[in-house]
């Protein structure tokens, strides 16, 4: 059983080994994605969720279309069995979720010293966010105003 451990073991460190090649180009990748702070990237994931959430309530609630409907799945259910706090619930949990997962990444690879793939991790996982709830959020306020 040691033995087997120990190939592992051996392993492992052999694949840390061979990534440590590639660590200047991940973090390349991941500041070309975000050039900015690692620390502004989850205020600014929770700022889009909120604005997009004030941004629907605008939209549905108090701009008097009746043509206009929640587009998204989740939100869209979310919205009809829990109203706007179902929606509320929903969206802060796929936020909570997805700050898990990008932390969670950035901290296991941090452990192996691949900082490099770390950064570029926890990028990957919450700018796609931010990218679509910016888009909700500018496509929200146009139809409300138009």
């Amino acid at each position: 059983m040691l033995e087997v451990l120990q190939r592992r073991r051996a392993a492992l460190r052999g694949s840390v080994e061979r990534s440590r090649h590639l660590e200047d180009r991940m973090k390349q990748i991941s500041k070309a994605i975000w050039p900015w702070r690692m620390s502004w990237l989850f205020p600014l994931v929770a700022l889009l969720a909120a604005l997009d959430l004030i941004s629907t309530y605008a939209l549905l609630e108090l701009s008097g279309k009746t043509d206009v409907y929640e587009g998204g799945l989740l939100a869209k259910r979310a919205l009809r069995f829990g109203g706007w706090n179902g929606l509320y619930v929903m969206n802060a949990g796929a936020v909570g979720f997805l700050s898990i997962v990008a932390v969670s990444a950035r901290f296991f690879y941090g452990r192996f010293g691949l900082d490099g793939f770390a950064r570029t991790a926890y990028v990957s996982v919450l700018v796609p966010y931010a990218v679509a709830a910016s888009a909700a959020v500018v496509n929200n306020v146009v139809m409300t105003f138009i």
